[in-house]
């Protein structure tokens, strides 16, 4: 069903479309509006809303206003990536699609020479378009999007910093406006975004604690303080309200570029921001840390995604463990 609160608060209302044409009323209580909206659809298409005239422009809004934007973080990734689609083709109709539009949509993202993983989220979120465009009922008819197969690359090496280049890192970047950034993203495994959101409600002195009410998997998550964020908090909440924010708002893009400008600067190669997280993420790994702690440290929805991450990115590790082995044959 389509019904859903308007923006106010307020009231419930319908809005869908058929046949190119949106019907949407408000009602005071969502049980009317979910009656109403029953009878309406009974009314002009005896429960069908399958709409031919529908334009890839028209669902792409209905599903990011009803979707994207109330319940994805990432929803302006959606944002940029629903402006590319309607460039190609916002105006076709949804029955004209076939199999080759989305293949020259993957030729089109591989001429301006992106990757391989991005292409592939392009195309994950044009199925899940189309998926909820059948499911909502204003589409009938196959996702052409299921048949045309993503090009999945196999696992990409995990960088994380090793002990000399945490040393060289540390002493470079303290005097950087990034670098309250650098330091929880080190000692939390939080998402870039996720500390840019961070209100100083989030931190929990006494209990040393971090409570994110929600994260990418939209799920809450707690990561314990050690003594470096402990004191960090502490003086970057002194005199805040709970819901300011913890640190100066940096855009994301920024953050990105300036991390990775200062370790170029010093010669640490190949590393992101993001990599602070998998370098959290060894350290603990490497310390014996349960990987079902790191797992609901670092927020992922799955116990998969943990282990073929990281429970085998040390070599050093790897080799640490095998030694171990020896020690069999002599108890």
């Amino acid at each position: 069903m389509s019904v859903t609160r308007t923006s106010n608060k307020s009231s419930w209302h319908y809005d869908f479309w058929h046949l190119g044409k949106r019907y949407r009323k408000r009602f005071n209580s969502r049980e009317k509006a979910l009656k109403a909206e029953a009878q309406k659809r009974l009314e002009i298409g005896n429960g069908s809303v399958s709409d031919e005239q529908i334009t890839f422009r028209n669902v792409a809004k209905l599903f990011f206003d009803n979707h994207s934007k109330p319940s994805k973080n990432v929803w302006k990734e959606d944002e940029s990536k629903i402006k590319y689609f309607n460039s190609l083709f916002g105006d076709k109709k949804l029955v004209d699609f076939t199999p080759f539009d989305i293949q020259s949509m993957r030729n089109d993202l591989q001429e301006k020479k992106l990757s391989n993983a991005t292409i592939d989220k392009y195309h994950a979120l044009i199925k899940t378009i189309f998926n909820k465009a059948i499911s909502w009922r204003h589409f009938v008819g196959r996702n052409p999007a299921n048949e045309v197969k993503l090009k999945r690359e196999p696992n990409a090496h995990i960088r994380y910093l090793n002990e000399d280049e945490l040393k060289l890192l540390n002493t470079n970047i303290q005097n950087d406006i990034v670098y309250p950034y650098y330091l929880i993203a080190l000692h939390t495994g939080m998402r870039r975004n996720e500390i840019r959101c961070m209100q100083c409600g989030n931190v929990d002195l006494d209990s040393r604690n971090i409570h994110l009410p929600t994260s990418k998997s939209n799920k809450p998550r707690d990561i314990p303080m050690d003594d470096t964020m402990y004191n960090l908090f502490a003086k970057l909440c002194a005199g805040k309200d709970r819901e300011s924010k913890v640190l100066i708002q940096l855009s994301p893009s920024y953050i990105s570029r300036r991390f990775v400008k200062i370790c170029k600067k010093i010669g640490i190669k190949d590393f992101r921001f993001h990599d602070l997280r998998h370098t959290f993420a060894t350290v603990l790994i490497k310390e014996n840390i349960s990987t079902h702690a790191v797992k609901k440290w670092l927020g992922h929805s799955s116990i998969v995604t943990t282990e073929k991450n990281y429970i085998n990115l040390s070599p050093d590790f790897q080799k640490e463990a095998i030694r171990k082995l020896d020690k069999l044959s002599s108890c």
